[in-house]
């Protein structure tokens, strides 16, 4: 009997019984919590001193990305079981950059007979393949880093409590959420997740683009300068009054809806509210648009 790398997406789309099976011991591994300590590490003020910049390729599973209670970085990732010793998240600081690398990863499974393949070896295979799903929690101190750059495939990512001049994120079946961050320039791009910016984010410029996903973006501060494209995904933005903004119409192809809090007038090519001296770049293809109003508080 020969072997033959399969897929997950394959096996699991194989048969009725295997996406059951699949979906059964997928739902039971969820619920598991990540209690096996991997890696913990502390990197003194001293150490840190000179980085400026965050640089993390994950692979599977959550990272969080939070402000340090102290001087120090406090660096751990979890697993549900202790992975190999070249399996281990890498650490590295080179120049002015941490480096992290996710080094256990599995992108296809190994199979015999996969046409035969039964329920106890799906479950098996499926368990081999969430073991590879390692968290990552990073506790950075409280100053303005030049830039925080994130890749990965099939892990969220949460950032909170920190600046950055510069954000990058790039993700496929991940979600982006953004806490209490401050910069200069947010460019967060998906394939397959979500993109959430809370309220108290703020930056000068914001590029965020989603494929097979949706844009929630809830502002406390006017954008000045926010280019935002759906494809396959609903944009929801919440705005605070201001003197006016303005967005061309035919960027908005809205085949489910468009709605607004805000009294928007037409013109030939733009939607315009007030002065309309805002220019919003809106592009959604296939999804809907929908602009609210924050509520103010009234004493």
């Amino acid at each position: 009997m020969r072997k033959k790398i399969v897929s997950l997406l394959l096996i699991l789309c194989c048969s009725t019984a295997w996406s059951f099976c699949a979906y059964s011991q997928t739902e039971t591994i969820s619920k598991q919590q990540k209690t096996v300590t991997v890696t913990q590490m502390t990197l003194s003020q001293k150490e840190f001193d000179n980085i400026d910049k965050i640089q993390i390729i994950w692979a599977r599973g959550n990272v969080v990305v939070t402000q340090s209670p102290d001087e120090n970085v406090h660096i751990t990732e979890k697993a549900f079981v202790m992975p190999k010793e070249t399996e281990v998240a890498g650490i590295s600081i080179k120049n002015d950059t941490l480096f992290i690398k996710d080094y256990n990863s599995l992108s296809s499974l190994s199979a015999q007979n996969n046409m035969n393949i039964d329920s106890k070896e799906i479950q098996q295979l499926l368990q081999q393949y969430h073991n590879t799903e390692h968290d990552l929690y990073i506790a950075l101190p409280q100053k303005q880093y030049k830039e925080f750059y994130f890749k990965t495939v099939n892990a969220n990512c949460n950032l909170e409590n920190n600046d950055f001049y510069t954000i990058i994120t790039e993700t496929v079946n991940g979600e982006i959420q953004l806490n209490n961050v401050n910069a200069n320039f947010i460019n967060s791009n998906t394939v397959n997740g979500n993109i959430l910016l809370c309220s108290d984010t703020n930056a000068q410029k914001y590029h965020l683009k989603c494929v097979n996903g949706n844009i929630n973006a809830d502002f406390t501060v006017f954008p000045t300068a926010l280019s935002i494209e759906t494809v396959n995904g609903n944009i929801t933005l919440t705005l605070p009054e201001n003197d006016g903004f303005s967005f061309y119409k035919n960027k908005v192809k809205t085949y489910n809806n468009f709605s607004t809090s805000f009294a928007l007038k037409d013109n030939a090519q733009k939607k315009v509210y007030k002065n309309g001296n805002i220019l919003l770049d809106i592009v959604c293809i296939n999804g809907s648009v929908t602009l609210k109003k924050a509520e103010t508080n009234s004493f």
